[in-house]
């Protein structure tokens, strides 16, 4: 039975699964040779679909003798712009398989649409050559990568076209162009100047939360321009905005206590909303590269 508990249904993975074929260069000149390319109106075309017949959006396509590209991507509808002789977008490579003398190169492009649909990542899985597969993590896409010792590395796929290389008839691949990956951390100096800035609307806002009407605003209270709205210009006159971002912090910070049946307001929650708020906007960070190769998280990265 399938994933999908249906008998006659597939998922994504099994479509993939069975009409994948692990590529490096040999095998995609043995591919395209061995696909007979559709007849009918897209004869002209050469269209050679790497799995099902009727999967013709997933195909192989020979450049030259010495380079070859695989796709998913490669729509039907961009198939009649061509015979009607509308001129199209780039080509949609998903990788690219070339023989440059005795050196062979993959280049594992980033998939245009990214690979939040299950069937593109398994197409790169499915037919990536031997020693190099797809993997998750927290998020993010990576291309595996066996090493001499029987380890992997791991390097980002979703980011930038990463290209690889090795001695023709070799069995591991070396990175030649590949996403630098870096992790975020919060420098504590910064982060105390800006508590320290945020001091006097933390106060206020602390001292006046029990006692405003919630009153939920779109998006953030501090932005670009934090700094000059949590400054007191002056001291006898407290700013209306101030009450209203108050007033907006307690909607957020509000929930349903269920047990006694009544709103509450989670107060201590308010003043780290409030500073980290700033630190989003001010991005206070220590920048650390990743090794090479490494699996890695940055917690911060929706912020940058």
């Amino acid at each position: 039975m399938s994933s999908y508990g249906n008998w006659n249904a597939r998922s994504p993975e099994d479509v993939q699964r069975y009409n994948g074929v692990k590529t490096d260069f040999d095998m995609a000149v043995k591919r395209y040779e061995s696909i007979k390319p559709l007849i009918g109106k897209r004869k002209t075309l050469d269209v050679r679909p790497t799995g099902e017949r009727n999967r013709a959006w997933e195909r192989i396509v020979k450049v030259s003798d010495t380079e070859y590209y695989l796709t998913c991507s490669e729509w039907g509808w961009r198939d009649r712009q061509k015979l009607q002789g509308e001129k199209v977008d780039d080509e949609r490579r998903s990788i690219t398989l070339k023989q440059e003398g005795e050196v062979e190169t993959i280049i594992i492009h980033r998939a245009q649409y990214g690979f939040t649909s299950p069937s593109i990542f398994y197409f790169y899985d499915y037919n990536l050559p031997q020693g190099m597969d797809m993997q998750k993590h927290r998020g993010s896409n990576y291309v595996r990568v066996l090493k001499k010792d029987g380890g992997y590395n791991f390097y980002r796929a979703d980011k930038i076209d990463i290209t690889f290389y090795r001695p023709r008839g070799g069995t591991y691949w070396t990175p030649l162009t590949v996403y630098r990956e870096v992790k975020h951390s919060l420098d504590r100096k910064k982060t105390k100047a800006i508590r320290e800035k945020l001091s006097t609307f933390t106060e206020y806002a602390r001292v006046m939360l029990p006692l405003v009407e919630a009153k939920y605003q779109w998006g953030n209270t501090l932005d670009a321009h934090w700094e000059d709205f949590v400054t007191l210009k002056n001291p006898d006159e407290i700013p209306e905005s101030w009450l209203k971002a108050v007033a907006h912090y307690a909607s957020r910070l509000g929930r349903y206590d269920w047990k006694n049946k009544v709103q509450v307001v989670n107060e201590k929650g308010l003043i780290p909303m409030i500073q980290r708020e700033a630190y989003k906007v001010a991005k206070p960070f220590n920048v650390e590269p990743v090794p090479l190769g490494e699996l890695s998280y940055d917690r911060y990265r929706g912020w940058v």
